[in-house]
């Protein structure tokens, strides 16, 4: 799981609010997609994924305003799953052969 931080404002910016999330919970996301939309009072500051993944959790609703360095949300890039499901196959493999 990797938390997405809220980081990347003007040192004089201490907080933004949320203006548009791009993906749901759940949604599979993309390392470099655009995550969510920040408006701060010198503009808007995109927040890109840092990471392949599945959106687990959303900290914060559009609208609501985050804190400079809070996480905005979570990213399960666990790839644990999928090798799991590799070795699985391979032991089905070895049992084909065995046959």
């Amino acid at each position: 799981m990797r938390e997405v931080i809220l980081q990347g404002l003007a040192p004089q910016i201490e907080e933004g609010t949320i203006q548009t999330w791009f993906f749901e919970e759940g949604d599979m996301v993309k390392e470099g997609d655009d995550l969510v939309e920040i408006s701060t009072g010198e503009g808007i500051l995109m927040i890109q994924s840092p990471t392949s993944g599945i959106l687990a959790e959303v900290y914060f609703d559009e609208g609501e305003a985050v804190a400079k360095g809070e996480a905005l949300c979570t990213i399960d890039d666990d790839e644990s799953e999928e090798d799991e499901d590799e070795d699985s196959d391979d032991d089905d493999k070895d049992k084909e052969d065995e046959d």
